[in-house]
């Protein structure tokens, strides 16, 4: 047999004019088009809307540390008014001289004021030191949560010199002030608040300091790579984590910015300057002295662009080989019928095979192919009606052959009963002979019939009793049978011809060669959904080895054309009619009988 044409052949042999081809290239043009217009449309919106999250999460986190830092400054004043009002403060700066040496009442009332000084700077971690100073008539006195004096004694400079530079000016300001220590020369944040008197030549004074040692690890946490400033409201740096840069405005450090930055509105945008993208947001101080300022190099948000672009790319590649694998896969699909058709036309049509090279200098693909291979079929079809028309004669005559053999069984049991006649003629009445013929022929008469092959259990019974009737005419008091039949199975169909070759089988090899006296239990009743019928015989038996050998030959699916005898012929009679949960089975021990068991459905 000749291999069948690939897929391959047919192209190779079509080339561009292929059907397979050209579907091909519809399906890929289709899904390559719109995934390329898909993929840059992602880009682009990607692009842009990256651009608006970066600018707004640049805004929101500046407003997170505005506010982390407008609620330390809240609080700073919030305490220094608690502390201006205590009533151990107002009576210390309510002393018209403070001389040496103190008082009891005095020194008691200081050290309840360095304990509320002591106990503030506790409860709130962002403060490095409060110090009230209270200047009357005599002296000067500044007052800490761990000393008190004269103000000469202590290095006060460095915020004195601050305050007699406004105090004449606000009552409350903020100064970044640069404080010196041991340590440390870092910036912090002071804020001045002037105490009430009562006095033309009195002076009062609290001082907050928040150390920005304490404030550096707090804006470092919330955005590690942003550069952070807060500027007062003529553009001056209060401050950011580079102290060079505290007190300088801000064009010193960033020429470029737009300067609407301190309109007092929010302010976020990517701008670019110093050949760089950078982020800048700006947001107004809810206390309404300061700006807020972060920038951000873009930079760092479009490495993780370029891994997204990296990534939307390697999609795009991957629908291309998607695209065309499916594609593939699609005109693969739709070109099975036309490639079926063409396998079984070469397959069945030989000739046709070299239409491709008869019709060289023809523009031609596979549905032309396909079409004159029709047009070739048809003549072959008037061939095969002929044919067809010849086998319907034959079987016609095989028709009417069955016709013909359906009349010799009436013959038959029509001249049994004229042979019962005449032996009761002869003998003067009924006697064994004629019951035997009597019988014999009413059992032809069921048995021959040409009604329908389901018939009643009832009838079945009937059929059964007339073949029983026979054998016991035969073996007379050799053979007895039992009937224990439910009445309500009597109406369920089964089968025809099933119960007589079964109790057939159980005389002739069961029975008979024991040579005693033959007992055969006749049991019928409902079991769930099935009929049992139970035909036990007390002959010889046979073994289980044997049993399950016949179980298993009895499953043949070879159907016997003799329908009257055979376990095997009833058994597959009742798997063909009630399917493969029904029929026979056969069970036996040696020397003690035999039980063959039968099922049917419950149907009505």
């Amino acid at each position: 047999m000749k291999e069948r044409a690939s897929l391959w052949t047919y192209i190779r042999n079509y080339k561009f004019k292929s059907i397979f081809i050209k579907n091909f290239m519809i399906v890929l043009f289709l899904l390559m088009v719109p995934l390329v217009c898909l993929h840059y449309l992602v880009f682009l919106y990607n692009d842009s809307t990256m651009r608006e999250e970066v600018s707004r999460a640049s805004a929101s986190e500046l407003t997170r540390i505005r506010d982390t830092v407008d609620i330390i400054m809240a609080e700073a004043e919030s305490l220094g008014i608690r502390l201006g009002a205590d009533p151990d403060v107002e009576l210390f700066l309510s002393e018209k001289n403070i001389e040496y040496p103190l008082g009891y009442s005095m020194i008691s009332r200081i050290r309840r004021i360095q304990e509320i000084l002591g106990t503030s700077m506790v409860t709130n971690p962002y403060v490095d030191s409060i110090q009230i100073y209270a200047k009357n008539e005599n002296n000067d006195y500044l007052l800490s949560s761990t000393s008190g004096g004269a103000l000469d004694k202590y290095e006060h400079r460095w915020w004195y010199d601050e305050y007699l530079a406004k105090k004449d000016e606000r009552n409350f300001w903020v100064s970044a002030l640069r404080k010196p220590t041991l340590d440390t020369t870092e910036y912090s944040l002071v804020i001045f608040r002037k105490l009430p008197m009562g006095g033309a030549n009195k002076e009062g004074l609290l001082t907050v300091t928040i150390s920005a040692e304490q404030l550096r690890p707090l804006l470092k946490e919330i955005t590690p790579e942003q550069e952070i400033y807060i500027l007062d409201r003529q553009g001056n740096i209060v401050y950011t984590q580079e102290q060079g840069l505290i007190t300088k405005p801000i064009e010193s450090h960033h020429p470029q910015l737009p300067f609407p930055l301190l309109s007092g509105t929010p302010f976020s945008d990517i701008i670019r300057y110093e050949g760089m993208d950078r982020i800048v947001s700006a947001v107004p101080s809810s206390r309404g002295e300061w700006t807020y300022l972060s920038i951000v190099p873009l930079e760092h948000y479009e490495s993780r662009q370029s891994q997204l672009r990296s990534f939307i790319f390697l999609l795009f590649a991957l629908g291309i080989g998607s695209s065309f694998l499916i594609a593939f896969l699609i005109s693969v699909q739709t070109y099975q019928p036309i490639r079926g058709i063409l396998n079984l036309l070469e397959s069945s049509h030989p000739p046709m095979r070299d239409f491709k090279s008869r019709a060289s200098g023809v523009e031609n693909n596979e549905i032309k192919y396909i079409a004159a291979t029709i047009l070739e079929s048809s003549e072959q079809k008037k061939e095969m009606e002929q044919e067809l028309r010849r086998r319907y004669e034959m079987m016609s005559k095989a028709q009417g052959i069955a016709l013909q053999a359906q009349i010799n069984p009436h013959m038959l049991y029509n001249t049994l009963e004229a042979i019962n006649w005449k032996v009761m003629r002869l003998t003067n009445g009924k006697n064994e002979a004629s019951v035997m013929i009597h019988t014999l022929s009413r059992l032809l008469r069921l048995s021959l019939s040409t009604g329908d092959n389901i018939i009643p259990l009832r009838a079945e019974m009937e059929h059964a009793r007339l073949y029983v009737e026979v054998q016991q005419l035969h073996y007379k008091d050799q053979l007895e049978v039992i009937w224990k039949i439910n009445g309500s199975i009597l109406d369920f169909p089964t089968v025809k011809l099933t119960l007589q070759p079964i109790i057939e089988n159980a005389i002739y090899h069961g029975i008979k060669p024991s040579g005693r006296p033959g007992v055969i239990s006749i049991i019928g009743y409902e079991e769930r959904e099935s009929v049992v019928l139970k035909i036990k015989d007390n002959g010889v038996g046979l073994s289980q080895a044997a049993a399950d050998k016949l179980n298993l030959d009895i499953q043949s699916d070879e159907i016997k054309e003799d329908a009257h005898i055979g376990l095997s012929n009833v058994n597959q009679r009742i798997r063909l009619v009630f399917g493969e949960a029904y029929g026979v089975r056969i069970y036996g021990k040696e020397r003690e009988g035999t039980i063959v068991e039968m099922r049917i459905p419950k149907r009505t």
